[in-house]
């Protein structure tokens, strides 16, 4: 029986192993994030070797999570239509409270697909993540645009895919005190439902971004978080081929367990990468958020009678009954919105999704 002792229990294993797939509360992207009516997530919760791996019912829906736990160091990840860009750098179960990116910005152009990968804690105050995401709108139909051809004319539509590849380090310097350091290299091909054409997005991208976060825990649930990313993209938008190198930076405050141990509320202040289409203040008709991709004209207009975006947000998201009902609130003022020099806007928004 030597090599079946071996085997531990989840039970047994540190949170960080299991926190991709845990049954936790759902995040201000996941709640939005369009699906059943009525359906919010509840991801497989990581166990032992073999029984956390995710049920054939599980593959099929809209939005799961799971992990399946191979040693006492090592777990195997998979899900879909998740917010990556905060589940991948989440290793203590908390959740974000922003619906837009707040750190690690470029992650979330990996939101919403099809996912897999692999967690590897060699230490306590060491994590690693390494995985792969596929969102083709052709496969997965998360969303439906309202501009969209319909009948004959809808098997025309050229469905967009975004690949993304990802992997992030976590290191605790001390119990209060933590670095993560994140790459992703993002393919993307065609235009994403919910962007119209004339929004004349390039026909096709490529994103190689990093990010550099630093966290300390103050105590009582307060963390404050403040965050450098750079990425690099190539357009290819009628034969020309323009690469856009740009940073974007954040600072934030999170509250962890307001008023019980399911909440979380956060302000940020956030300077946005310029090209970043997909913000709080773009909701599509149906009143969900579009994919957040990369397109070329703000950002090669940056100094050319354009100015930086300066984003102020606050976000409250919470769950009751096990996650059977869930509540987010998110508001945001924005200055030189949309790179407009001295154009400001107001955005919020409050919703609820309840589990039937």
């Amino acid at each position: 029986m030597p090599a079946l002792t071996a085997v531990a229990l989840a039970a047994e294993l540190p949170p960080a192993l299991q926190s991709f797939g845990v049954s936790r509360a759902v995040s201000a992207f996941e709640l939005s994030a369009t699906g059943p009516a009525g359906f919010s997530l509840q991801p497989v919760t990581a166990a032992a070797l073999g029984s956390g791996v995710p049920s054939a019912e599980a593959m099929h829906l809209t939005q799961f999570a799971g992990s399946t736990v191979v040693s006492p160091t090592l777990a195997l990840d998979a899900g879909r239509g998740l917010d990556i860009g905060a589940r991948f750098t989440s290793y203590d179960r908390k959740v974000s409270p922003f619906l837009t990116p707040v750190n690690a910005p470029y992650l979330s152009l990996a939101n919403g697909g099809r996912y897999a990968g692999m967690t590897y804690v060699p230490a306590p105050n060491l994590r690693m993540r390494l995985g792969t995401s596929i969102n083709s709108e052709r496969l997965d139909r998360f969303r439906f645009d309202p501009i969209a051809p319909t009948g004959p004319l809808a098997m025309t539509y050229d469905a967009s895919q975004t690949r993304s590849i990802l992997g992030g380090v976590s290191w605790d310097v001390t119990s209060a005190i933590g670095l993560d350091f994140t790459a992703i290299s993002s393919d993307r091909s065609g235009v994403p439902l919910g962007f119209a054409n004339a929004s004349q997005l390039a026909s096709r991208a490529q994103t190689n971004a990093f990010s550099v976060s630093a966290y300390a825990d103050m105590g009582k649930g307060w963390v404050t978080t403040a965050s450098f990313s750079e990425g690099m993209t190539q357009l290819n938008q009628k034969g020309s081929r323009p690469l856009l190198r740009e940073q974007s930076y954040s600072l934030a405050i999170a509250k962890h367990g307001l008023f019980d141990s399911t909440d979380t509320l956060g302000f940020a202040f956030t300077r946005p990468a310029p090209s970043m289409a997909g913000s709080f203040s773009s909701l599509i008709g149906s009143g969900e958020l579009p994919p957040l991709i990369i397109s070329q004209t703000p950002a090669l207009n940056l100094g050319r009678g354009q100015a930086a975006e300066t984003d102020f947000s606050v976000g409250y998201v919470t769950n009751f009954l096990d996650g059977a009902v869930a509540l987010q609130t998110n508001a945001a003022y924005q200055t030189n919105a949309h790179g407009q020099r001295g154009a400001t806007a107001v955005s919020l928004l409050s919703r609820a999704k309840i589990k039937f």
